[in-house]
């Protein structure tokens, strides 16, 4: 299926391979967070640093809305990414 549309290549294979892909790389990465020392609050502490910092450089009121809106965005995600992950993994196509 060399036609795939976006949808079907964020989407996956078979929920088995993905959830295989996701724990791989999951040691993967708390293996080496673990090695430099950063836990996960740190590293998306620092994402969220960055974020605000660079916003306070757009100006005050573009920044707020910006912030605003990631807000919203990492909030929304929290609940639809793990429902999207789980109905991914129990769906069976």
């Amino acid at each position: 299926m060399a036609d795939k549309n976006f949808l079907d290549r964020v989407k996956g294979g078979s929920g088995t391979k993905t959830f295989l892909q996701l724990v791989v790389v999951s040691i993967i990465v708390g293996a080496i967070f673990t090695v430099l020392g950063i836990s996960p609050r740190d590293f998306w502490r620092g994402i969220f640093d960055n974020v605000q910092r660079l916003v306070a450089m757009l100006g005050e009121n573009v920044g707020e809305v910006a912030l605003t809106l990631f807000t919203y965005l990492i909030i929304g995600a929290a609940v639809v990414v793990p429902i999207w992950l789980i109905t991914r993994l129990i769906s069976r196509k």
